[in-house]
Parts: structure tokens; sequence; C-alpha cells
């Protein structure tokens, strides 16, 4: 059995929000669907759902690949980092996927984001799916820091 070739995808920013108030925003994993309103159809949380390591979220996606997705929280150094995998079977044609986002302050205001993933695509659609992930993070960031902003006014 030969090994598995892992597709990586990386967004790597400054965004207009201070770092503790982009930590609290990314560390609420149940609250995903506060990030992407307009993309994630549903999320459910499981009743013993705490918010902290291996909790698990489902979250629904309509097209291009409708369905659910289970996500697992897998590690989280505070303020600093926090990574997810996606489990079990999913709409997504990926398996053994893991992201990373990564914090550091670049000013009072400013965070600098690395946000990175890692996944077996299928050989047909894998670029596809980096785009759409890496679409996916920048969205994440543009709405952190417009909703950053109209708390600010």
């Amino acid at each position: 059995m030969g090994r598995a070739i892992f597709k990586e995808t990386k967004v790597e920013r400054v965004v207009n929000v201070p770092k503790n108030y982009f930590w609290d925003r990314i560390r609420a994993f149940g609250e995903i669907k506060t990030l992407l309103p307009e993309n994630l159809l549903e999320v459910k949380l499981p009743e013993d759902f705490s918010n902290t390591i291996g909790d698990l979220r489902s979250v629904y996606l309509g097209d291009p690949y409708p369905g659910e997705v289970i996500e697992r929280l897998d590690g989280v150094e505070e303020g600093l980092s926090l990574t997810y995998s996606i489990i079990d079977e999913s709409c997504l044609p990926v398996s053994n996927y893991v992201a990373c986002v990564n914090l550091k302050d670049f000013s009072s205001t400013e965070t600098a984001v690395s946000w990175c993933g890692h996944f077996v695509g299928d050989g047909k659609t894998e670029d596809e799916i980096a785009d759409l992930l890496e679409a996916l993070y920048n969205l994440i960031l543009n709405n952190i820091e417009d909703q950053y902003k109209k708390s600010q006014s």
C-alpha cells in the first residue's frame, strides 16, 4: 500500500481585528454558522457539546457538495491555535482532512492569521476542493472583519 498524497490549502493574511476578538470568534467551535451565515444550511451539535477537545459539530452544506460534514475539535492552544478535522464519511470528496488556524498579534488592532488545511483528494476534484477551502477560509476572515467593524459602530 502506497503513501497517500496530501494536498495543502493555505491562507495567510493580516485581518483588521484584535487577536482576542478573532480568537473568541474562532474558538466558539459550535458557533460556526455565525461566521458563515449564507453558506451553511444548518449546524447541529450533540446534547453533550461543551466546546472542548473531542467535541463534534455536524455542518450541512448546499451546492456544489450538498450534505453533511462532521468536524471534530482536535486541539487548542488558547489564544494561539485551533485544530479541527473532518471525521467519518462526508459530502466532500476528501479524506484525512485536518486544518489548523494559527494566530499572532500583528498590532493592537490587527491579527496575522495562517489557516492551513491538508487532505487526500480523489485525484479529480482536489484542486477544486483546495480552491473551495481557500475561498471558505477567506470568507470566514472577511466575515470576522465585517462583524468586528459592526460591533464597534
